[in-house]
């Protein structure tokens, strides 16, 4: 049953070429000694394509940092100025890895977030499968150092380094 699975993913995504990202959401999870909080979004745009000569997938994510909401106005404009939205508006992903197992995608690529550009892993687990849409979810961690992103502080004790984002991806079949 696992292979007929598998098999009907692989077969719809060689079949169909590309696939518009469409109703995601990203969350981020953000900690701190006195509170934790989240912010999320769901203007996520991308596509993800797949090139017949080279058996390879490709995925292409943006996401505008203006559009997360953490409930609280004030935090929100701070975490822009801090991750330096007004010059690097986006966090971009492109994928360089995607490895199709039965029921899970390896994935490798590369994240621009406030102008600097890591590797970052991710394992997402397929959810759906259905005609002419798949959605997929999963998480990674990333470092603020890692991106020179200064943390802000509280009561003069900063924000936690380490940062949990959680993503929704659903994508439709371009006709």
């Amino acid at each position: 049953m696992k292979f007929i699975y598998l098999f009907t993913f692989l077969y719809s995504f060689i079949d169909a070429g590309n696939y518009n990202i469409e109703k995601s959401l990203v969350t981020y999870f953000g900690n701190h000694v006195l509170h934790k909080w989240e912010g999320s979004t769901n203007d996520v745009q991308g596509v993800v394509s797949y090139d017949k000569d080279s058996d390879q997938y490709e995925c292409s994510i943006s996401v505008p940092l203006s559009t997360f909401s953490s409930g609280n106005d004030n935090r929100d404009s701070n975490m822009l100025v801090y991750c330096k939205a007004f010059d690097f508006p986006n966090i971009k992903f492109q994928s360089t890895s995607i490895v199709v197992k039965e029921k899970t995608l390896e994935i490798v690529g590369r994240i621009e977030f406030a102008g600097e550009e890591k590797e970052v892993k991710t394992d997402a687990k397929l959810i759906s499968l259905d005609n002419n849409l798949f959605a997929i979810e999963g998480e990674l961690n990333i470092l603020l150092s890692e991106f020179e992103v200064e943390r802000p502080s509280l009561l003069f004790v900063e924000i936690e380094d380490l940062v949990k984002i959680k993503y929704s991806i659903k994508g439709v079949q371009n006709e």
